[in-house]
């Protein structure tokens, strides 16, 4: 419903609670709101029931459409049993029914024709079920949360209309005045107005002792509710003429546990007191007073829901002012409708609350988050006031932590580390989760732009103390970027992008870093952001691929096997290599999908194979850091070995030393898993790190890659090479098969030839080429 169909809405309402205000008789009520319905919410029908209760059986009243073809007339009225029908369901539970498609409901009643969609609700007064407004409609899902929501407030009012003229009798001679009855109506109409209008708490209560204080005078207004399930005592609101007006007042638990008004919630019973009880109670403990004691005292309790109960309270401090059995009589009257609006007044602040928090952090979401920071950024432009700074932060490989711990550890990561953060903070920042694994800081009044640049590595240092969780022991890190309001931010929004892409230039920068935003770091974010945009869309067009460099024996040219490598076969740039792509790839945590995609491609490339040659080639591809750390990787190649029958050695994993770093006990764990599923591992650019030999003697490799490096520097003039001669030494003693990549040239073969290199790689012997062409070299067997 848009803004203006609202606001007409709402007149309709407020002139239809001054039409019936003016009708005498509940009859010409029912008429005037089912004519009223269809005129002001277009639907095509609208009849009335109302309760027979010694009959329990419900009875047309009043109908405006196809029932009443003359005003006060109702065409073949027909009456229905409690239960029975949509209407008597709303009417048996209390409760609207909205059906969205009549032929889904078994229990749909035809009274003059069929028709598509229905809305029922129930007409109560203080839990006492009067009737129903039932409406039909020949269109499907018709019917809106905005319709049930405009009807059950003309429910509302009519109930209020019902009781009013049930008890006028009664009231008459409470009020002893007929002004007081329509006195009461109106207060009882502003009271449902108020409800559904009021924009806060703080508006809602003081509204509300605003009508009342108009009917009883009094100087002293205070509402208290009882939590039952934690029986704990909270004071929305607390007005007191003598005090100095809206209070702020906390009371401990022993202080009203005993006290008066405890007595009223607890009993539900309303109560009057003089100064004479009241003195005496104060004396024993049994309440609780702030300034003078007052004259007189009423409460009258209410119960909100099932586990919220409590009582509105007045104090008169005029000795001419006695509240009597008259006020008691009034206030009990309209007590369980303030109950109904104090009740929707706490779900809507509830709902308000869960609108603007993230549940799983109880921090600011993005929502409020934006709020703060369009007005913070509107009062520094105003009175150029000192700094404005936002911290952007992203957890790094936090998608790892889901795949290796489940999603409850990383909920608790993210829950824990935002009361870390937070406790770096002052009280006058915000931290908000905006979404996923990322959250923003805003810092407010900074005196100085270092001030942001301490608090980012205090953030930094928290997050990265390990977490224990579940008996799992957590680590993470963040990377931070910082924007100010400075010349490169105009808006709140480019504020809050600059210092998003800040946060990914500390992320390429290694993680775990702090990155101020520059101008400069523009057009390097932008162009990473189209990247990464172009590259999700090639995953999903398969536009990724791979081509094939053939391994072959130098001393008979056969071709042992094939390494494949990736290209990108993009639609206007052409083919693209690894090269320039998968390091962005591993940094936005896009290399999973990606072996997805390919993991497919070579299980298919084996099977052809297998079928092309009695004796196929093998094929090696490349293992990412990425996937290294992976929990589920062994699973996923579990999967294609026993979906696809792929033959044990068909597959070799080449992983590069860098890789193991920091990381060996976890690769020894995970090789030995490979090799049970009967995959070989091959150690690339081996001879260029620190450690290789190290790793030879923990870890089960099947081959090495002498680095193209040692190879490159095989010339004409030298005659030893030491380094290459110790490593094919080395192969040959831990009887592991050796290649030497990146072979350019004749005389690089001639000599490896001599060395008793076996295997050799590059493009002197061949360049990598696509799945067609090594199809038929499989077929042939030798270069």
């Amino acid at each position: 419903m848009s803004l203006f169909e609202k606001h007409r809405a709402l007149e309709a309402l407020l002139t239809f609670i001054e039409q019936i205000n003016a009708i005498k008789h509940v009859d010409d009520v029912l008429w005037h709101l089912a004519h009223h319905t269809i005129s002001a919410l277009n639907f095509e029908d609208c009849v009335i029931y109302l309760l027979d209760r010694a009959e329990k059986q419900l009875i047309q009243k009043a109908a405006f459409g196809p029932k009443n073809p003359e005003r006060y007339e109702i065409l073949n009225p027909i009456t229905i049993k409690m239960g029975e029908g949509v209407v008597g369901k709303a009417a048996a539970q209390c409760k609207s029914i909205r059906i969205a498609d009549t032929q889904d409901e078994p229990d749909y009643i035809i009274d003059d024709s069929f028709r598509q969609s229905e809305l029922a609700v129930p007409i109560v007064f203080r839990d006492t079920l009067l009737g129903v407004i039932d409406s039909e409609h020949s269109l499907q899902n018709f019917f809106t949360s905005e319709h049930q929501h405009y009807v059950e407030i003309l429910a509302s009012v009519l109930a209020s209309k019902i009781a009013l003229e049930n008890n006028i009798v009664e009231l008459e001679k409470s009020v002893k005045q007929k002004k007081a009855s329509q006195n009461l109506a109106e207060v009882y109409f502003n009271i449902s107005e108020l409800t559904h209008n009021s924009q806060s708490e703080e508006e809602f209560y003081s509204q509300l002792r605003k009508i009342i204080v108009k009917q009883v005078k009094t100087e002293s207004f205070f509402v208290i509710l009882l939590d039952k399930n934690s029986k704990e005592y909270s004071f929305p609101y607390m007005h007191d003429e003598r005090l100095g007006g809206r209070l702020d007042i906390s009371v401990s638990f022993e202080e009203i546990k005993n006290s008066l008004v405890a007595k009223v919630i607890e009993e539900q019973k309303p109560y009057i007191a003089n100064r004479e009880e009241l003195e005496a109670r104060f004396k024993e403990g049994q309440l609780y007073k702030s300034g003078n004691m007052p004259y007189s005292w009423l409460a009258v309790p209410f119960e909100v829901n099932e586990s919220t109960t409590g009582t509105i309270a007045l104090q008169s401090y005029d000795e001419n002012i006695i509240f009597n059995e008259n006020d008691l009589t009034f206030f009990s009257f309209i007590g369980q409708h303030i109950s109904v609006a104090i009740d929707r007044t706490i779900k809507d602040q509830k709902l308000h609350y869960q609108a603007m928090h993230d549940q799983v952090t109880g921090l600011a979401n993005r929502t409020l988050f934006l709020d703060r920071l369009d007005h913070a950024f509107a009062r520094v432009k105003r009175s150029s006031s000192p700094t404005l700074a936002i911290l952007f932060i992203d957890f790094d490989n936090f998608k790892l932590v889901n795949d290796t711990f489940g999603h409850s550890i990383g909920d608790s990561l993210l829950s824990t580390s935002a009361q870390r953060i937070q406790s770096q903070l002052r009280s006058s920042d915000t931290l908000a989760r905006i979404g996923g694994d990322e959250f923003a800081i805003l810092l407010e009044d900074l005196e100085s732009a270092n001030f942001a640049v301490t608090i980012a590595q205090r953030v930094l240092k928290s997050v990265s103390q390990p977490i224990i969780s579940n008996k799992q022991n957590v680590c993470a890190t963040v990377s931070i970027g910082i924007a100010f309001n400075d010349e490169n931010s105009q808006s709140p929004q480019e504020m809050l992008k600059n210092a998003d892409q800040a946060m990914y230039r500390a992320k390429r920068s290694g993680k775990n870093k702090i990155k101020v935003y520059e101008s400069s770091l523009h057009h390097a974010v932008v162009y990473e952001r189209q990247i990464v945009n172009e590259l999700e869309l090639a995953i999903k067009e398969e536009q990724l691929m791979f081509y094939y460099q053939p391994i072959v024996s130098l001393k008979d040219k056969k071709v042992v096997g094939f390494e494949a490598l990736m290209r990108w076969d993009h639609p206007t740039k052409g083919v693209i290599p690894p090269g320039e792509f998968i390091q962005i790839a591993e940094q936005y945590e896009l290399v999973k999908a990606i072996d997805q995609t390919l993991l497919s491609c070579v299980a298919k490339t084996v099977s052809d194979w297998k079928k092309l040659s009695t004796a196929p080639p093998y094929l090696s591809i490349n293992l990412s850091g990425q996937r290294f750390t992976d929990g589920q990787l062994v699973n996923e190649l579990k999967t294609l070995v026993e979906t696809e029958n792929i033959e044990p050695g068909s597959i070799v994993l080449e992983v590069t030393e860098h890789m193991l770093v920091e990381n060996i006990g976890k690769a020894r764990l995970l090789f030995h898993r490979l090799k049970e599923l009967g995959l070989k591992i091959s150690l690339d650019d081996f001879g260029t790190g620190y450690s290789s030999l190290s790793y030879l003697n923990q870890l089960p490799f099947d081959v090495l890659k002498i680095d193209r490096s040692f190879i490159a520097n095989i010339t004409d003039e030298q005659v030893k090479y030491p380094i290459i001669t110790a490593i094919i030494a080395l192969a040959e003693a831990l009887e592991i098969e050796w290649i030497a990549e990146g072979l350019e040239n004749e005389v690089q073969l001639e000599k490896l030839i001599n060395m008793h290199c076996q295997y050799g790689q590059g493009f002197h012997l061949s360049k990598p080429m696509p799945k067609e062409e090594a199809d038929k070299l499989v077929i042939r067997g030798t270069l």
